[in-house]
């Protein structure tokens, strides 16, 4: 691994959407979870982009674009509009279907793949809108993850990686003892 100033930017890049992406982990709000993933994901596909991690990248995109359409429909909810259910189906259809064709043109052997599956994990984690259980399934999505990074030769993606999993090992742990407080 030749390390350019491709490779340290892509590793300042990481640092950052890492940071934020450890943070969604920590919060409550699912609005604010989303909008973190959202900005976060900015970074990841840039960042992925710049070390040849393209199906990574891709599949960033995908996160980008499934956040973004979570989140407008969270202002909805919000704003007292009814969320069609059919739509929020179709939406899981419609990335699960973008993420495969995506991985099509990108793949890259079998250890990309490892960001396919990450990815389908925390869609799936998004899309079901529990919290705790976003936060259980982030704990899978991060070990795939941690595995791409490794692949890919990002040393902060496996460094901030490990913190990300810690940070969601640490969310959901708080979620479980908040829940057994509000049974007592």
């Amino acid at each position: 691994m030749e390390i350019t100033l491709i490779y340290i930017i892509s590793q300042i890049i990481t640092v950052i959407y890492y940071g934020i992406l450890s943070l969604s982990y920590l919060l409550k709000d699912r609005t604010k979870i989303l909008t973190a993933n959202f900005v976060s994901h900015i970074g990841q596909t840039t960042a992925m982009a710049m070390l040849n991690g393209y199906t990574g990248a891709a599949m960033s995109v995908i996160m980008m674009l499934r956040d973004l359409t979570l989140l407008i429909q969270e202002w909805q909810k919000s704003k007292g509009k009814e969320i069609n259910k059919k739509l929020d189906l179709i939406i899981l259809v419609v990335t699960v279907i973008l993420i495969v064709a995506l991985t099509i043109f990108t793949y890259n052997g079998p250890l990309s793949l490892l960001s396919v599956i990450a990815t389908l994990v925390t869609t799936f984690a998004l899309w079901q809108k529990d919290v705790k259980m976003y936060k259980l399934l982030g704990l899978i999505a991060g070990v795939l993850w941690l595995a791409y990074n490794i692949f890919i030769m990002s040393i902060m993606g496996i460094i901030l990686e490990t913190i990300l999993v810690t940070c969601s090992i640490i969310g959901y742990i708080k979620d479980v003892k908040r829940d057994k407080v509000k049974q007592i």
